[in-house]
C-alpha cells in the first residue's frame, strides 16, 4: 500500500496543476473514513515557514454528513460525535485538537501558522486553553459569528495588521486577512483566508467577491497567500482571479496556483476533490507545496491512502460514477 501511495503522488506531481486537480469518483467510503472531517488539511512552506489550512467541520453542520450525500454517514465523523467530558467537546473535536497540536509540534515541519475554517466556539475555547503559551489566536475584527480563525507562533511572527471584509451585510462569513512580519528575516506575509459561501453550486458571486478583494489587497512588496475552503476547483478560482485582475487594471494576474498532490475533500458526488486551495504571490521567497501528508499529522496520510484505494477499487471492479 505504501508503494502504491508513493506512485500516486509521483503521478500527480507530473501532471499540470489544473489537470491534477480534477475530481475523481470514489463511491461511498462509509466506515473506511477514519478522519474527523470531510476535509483534509493542506499545507505549504514559504522559505523556512511552514503553514497549513484546514476546514475542521463545525459540529452544527453534521446533519449534512448524516444525510449521507457524501457517503460518510458511517464514518468516524459520526461515530465519534459523542460527548466525552464536561467541556461540551465531542470525541471527534478532541481528535481535531490533537491533530492541530501535532501540526504545530511536528518534528521536521512544525507549522508556524494554521488557518482554520468552521471552528465551533467549543473548539475555539479549547484552543485558548490548550495552545502553547507562545501561540496566539486571531479572529476577524467585529465579526463574532465568524468561524474562520488563524493560529500563529508569536516567536516566529509579530502582527502587523488584521482585516475582514464581509461578503454581504447579513452573511457571517468573511474574507479574513492577517499581515505578519517574520522576526528572523523581517519578511512580511499577508495571509488571506476564507470559507467562500454558497457551496460548489451557488458560490460564483462569492468567488468573484473573494477575487476582487484579493486584488484590492495585492501589494507587490509582500508575500501573499490566498487560502481556505474555496468551494470551487483551482480552475474556477484562477478564472475569477484573472477577471478581477483585469477589472483592477493590473498588468497581470499575480497569484499562482500552488498545486497539492492529494485531494482535500469528499464531495456530494461521492468524489475526491480539490477545493481547499493555495494561490500565492512571492517576490523573493521560495514557496513549496506540502505534498507528503506525513509532514502534517499522523492521520492525514492514512486518509489520503483511503481515497486512492477507493478509486483503484472502482477501476478494478469496473464500476464508475452513477
Amino acid at each position: 500500500m505504501k508503494k502504491l501511495y508513493s506512485t500516486f503522488l509521483m503521478i500527480c506531481l507530473l501532471c499540470s496543476s489544473i489537470q491534477a486537480s480534477q475530481p475523481y469518483y470514489i463511491g461511498e467510503l462509509g466506515s473506511a473514513w477514519e478522519f474527523p472531517s470531510d476535509h483534509l488539511p493542506v499545507a505549504a512552506t514559504f522559505g523556512n515557514v511552514h503553514i497549513a489550512s484546514w476546514n475542521i467541520l463545525n459540529k452544527n453542520y453534521l446533519f449534512h454528513i448524516n444525510e449521507n450525500t457524501q457517503g460518510l454517514r458511517d464514518s468516524a465523523i459520526m461515530r465519534d460525535h459523542q460527548p466525552i467530558d464536561s467541556t461540551s467537546l465531542t470525541l471527534r473535536e478532541r481528535i481535531v485538537l490533537q491533530q492541530i497540536l501535532e501540526m504545530i509540534s511536528h518534528p521536521t515541519h512544525p507549522r508556524s501558522l494554521i488557518a482554520l475554517e468552521e471552528t465551533h466556539p467549543d473548539v475555539l475555547n479549547a484552543l485558548k486553553e490548550e495552545l502553547p503559551g507562545n501561540w496566539a489566536i486571531a479572529t476577524p475584527p467585529g465579526q463574532p459569528q465568524s468561524q474562520d480563525i488563524y493560529l500563529y507562533n508569536k516567536e516566529i511572527f509579530e502582527i502587523v495588521a488584521v482585516d475582514a471584509a464581509k461578503y454581504t451585510p447579513d452573511n457571517y462569513k468573511t474574507i479574513f486577512s492577517l499581515t505578519l512580519r517574520e522576526k528572523a528575516t523581517g519578511e512580511t506575509f499577508r495571509f488571506i483566508q476564507s470559507h467562500i459561501p454558497g457551496g460548489p453550486v451557488d458560490s460564483p458571486v462569492a468567488v468573484a467577491k473573494y477575487a476582487k478583494e484579493a486584488m484590492r489587497q495585492f501589494d507587490p512588496s509582500l508575500t501573499i497567500a490566498l487560502m481556505g475552503d474555496m468551494n470551487q476547483s483551482p480552475a474556477v478560482i484562477e478564472k475569477a482571479l484573472a477577471g478581477a485582475a483585469k477589472e483592477a487594471g493590473l498588468p497581470f494576474q499575480p497569484y499562482a496556483h500552488l498545486p497539492i498532490a492529494y485531494p482535500s475533500h469528499v464531495n456530494t458526488r461521492l468524489e475526491a476533490s480539490w477545493i481547499d486551495n493555495f494561490f500565492v504571490y512571492s517576490p523573493r521567497i521560495n514557496v513549496q507545496a506540502t505534498n507528503e501528508p506525513s509532514e502534517l499529522s499522523s492521520a492525514v496520510a492514512p486518509a489520503v491512502t483511503v481515497l486512492q484505494a477507493a478509486t483503484l477499487h472502482q477501476e478494478l471492479s469496473g464500476s464508475s460514477a452513477p
